[in-house]
């Protein structure tokens, strides 16, 4: 009831206007444009279908979302992206009450828009991945850890250690990365002498005992499945290549100004380099928190990135804390408070452009920003056709994790999408558990993008090619499926 007052204040009532007008722009944008799903957007769509609490790839909690969403509002692509704008709006809820209860109003305001508004999350908010859901639970358990750890301690401290479990347990249900949550409160712990006081055993033993409570079903799937989910998780790291790779390290860190926006950025290093340097203890302190949260990820990937490689996004969950720290660092000296504001009003202006050529693909065309859609086009009419080509065939066969994730999607009506496995091993969700059976597909209809059916030649009798089907993604370029009708496996 305290922290619902707290949201009615001018102030909040100020932040929630603001962030409910940027989340529903958000969704009009989804239910405007038509960017067809990304593979891995349409095989979590798939995964939504046969509800779980394991998948191949990665835990189910994204698969549960769409589930959610598509059961009211169907399954066009809008309403499977739904639950993303949300889940970033409830974490720019947890940030705003985080940084109220850090420092004050104005500054919780700002730090709630900051984040809406970062490059990042207008990305995050468009497409449906695992990041979204992980962002809210992180921030659920950041603040439910601030709050646990505060001078002032919550009228139900056990209520307060039971939903900071549930927040962590439901994080790692949305992707492991929120392991790293784990190392940073126990860094800062360390680094937080008074709040580590303040952290009670019984805390953490109800936390802990929650959390576990929430991913053990997940940790039984993984069990009975031979691990498949962690599994994967480790051989994204792709350790077996060559060691040390400083041009991809340069990649990584070079991208964090995409994600966050080159002045954010900015000030989250200063806040991280400087921000301690106050006469206020509990400024210090709750600075010293805030940085042992975004370290882990940022070293531990940056350190992944040189050993092998690293998307951009891999260290989003080192954000949350970073806001909340750059804005304090921000609004604490006079000088910097005109470039926080101006770097929020930058992102809103790059974010309308972005929300206006997602929901448009002729404005994308006109300021050259069709490239970032070009694997999100095409796959619609592509798919039509290869179901209504199934028809005589006892199933489709695809050859490609991507291919075979789009089809589920775009060719539903049409025949059973199944996976042949070219090399023995088990490298996707599909083949683990979609896999081609001679026994039961004797006749398929084979789509790949390779012209020369190289990954069937001499596994079957039969191979003959009926043609192919183009896609425009744009500037000229075009997307080519190949289809034969396949026969006789040769065993």
């Amino acid at each position: 009831m305290i922290q619902l007052a707290q949201m009615m204040s001018t102030t909040g009532r100020r932040f929630a206007v603001v962030a409910l007008v940027l989340t529903l722009l958000r969704i009009a944008s989804l239910v405007v444009g038509h960017p067809d799903l990304g593979p891995d957007e349409a095989q979590y769509w798939f995964w939504s279908k046969s509800l779980d609490i394991g998948y191949y790839s990665k835990p189910p909690l994204v698969a549960w979302s769409i589930a959610a969403t598509t059961a009211v509002f169907g399954d066009e692509e809008w309403a499977v992206r739904l639950s993303a704008p949300l889940y970033q709006l409830g974490a720019a809820v947890f940030l705003f009450l985080l940084t109220r209860r850090l420092s004050g109003p104005r500054e919780a305001f700002w730090a709630g828009i900051a984040w809406l508004t970062l490059p990042g999350v207008y990305l995050s908010s468009a497409l449906i991945t695992t990041d979204a859901p992980l962002i809210f639970f992180w921030s659920a358990a950041l603040y439910f850890f601030f709050r646990l750890t505060d001078e002032t301690p919550p009228a139900t401290p056990h209520s307060f250690a039971a939903m900071f479990g549930l927040a962590i347990g439901l994080g790692f249900l949305a992707k492991y990365a929120m392991a790293y949550f784990l190392l940073g409160a126990g860094l800062a712990l360390i680094m937080s002498p008074l709040r580590r006081v303040r952290f009670a055993p019984q805390y953490l033993g109800i936390a802990l005992a929650v959390a576990l409570a929430t991913i053990a079903p997940n940790i039984w799937w993984n069990a009975q499945n031979d691990f498949q989910t962690i599994s994967h998780t480790a051989a994204n790291a792709d350790w077996n290549g060559d060691f040390g790779h400083p041009d991809r390290l340069a990649k990584f860190l070079t991208d964090q100004f995409g994600v966050a926006g080159p002045i954010m950025l900015a000030l989250m290093m200063a806040a991280a380099l400087f921000g301690r340097r106050t006469a206020d203890a509990r400024s210090r302190e709750a600075m010293r928190a805030l940085l042992a949260f975004a370290l882990p990820a940022v070293v531990i990937v940056s350190a992944q990135a040189f050993v092998s490689r690293a998307h951009g996004n891999w260290a989003a969950v080192a954000y949350p804390s970073a806001l909340v720290m750059a804005t304090l660092f921000a609004f604490s000296r006079p000088r910097f408070i005109l470039v926080a504001k101006l770097s929020v009003a930058l992102h809103t202006i790059v974010g309308f452009g972005f929300l206006a050529a997602f929901a448009s693909m002729p404005i994308a065309e006109s300021v050259g920003a069709s490239s970032a859609f070009r694997k999100l086009r095409g796959w619609e009419a592509q798919g039509r056709e290869i179901a209504r080509l199934s028809a005589d065939f006892d199933a489709i066969m695809t050859d490609d994790r991507e291919v075979t994730g789009e089809l589920v999607y775009y060719a539903r009506g049409g025949k059973p999408i199944v996976a042949w496995n070219s090399n023995l091993t088990i490298d996707s969700h599909f083949e683990a558990f979609h896999a081609f059976d001679p026994e039961r597909d004797r006749r398929v209809l084979y789509v790949s993008t390779n012209g020369d059916a190289l990954y069937i030649k001499n596994r079957f009798s039969r191979i003959e090619r009926l043609g192919a089907i183009d896609a425009d993604i744009g500037r000229g370029r075009k997307r080519t499926l190949y289809y034969y009708s396949v026969e006789g496996h040769l065993h």
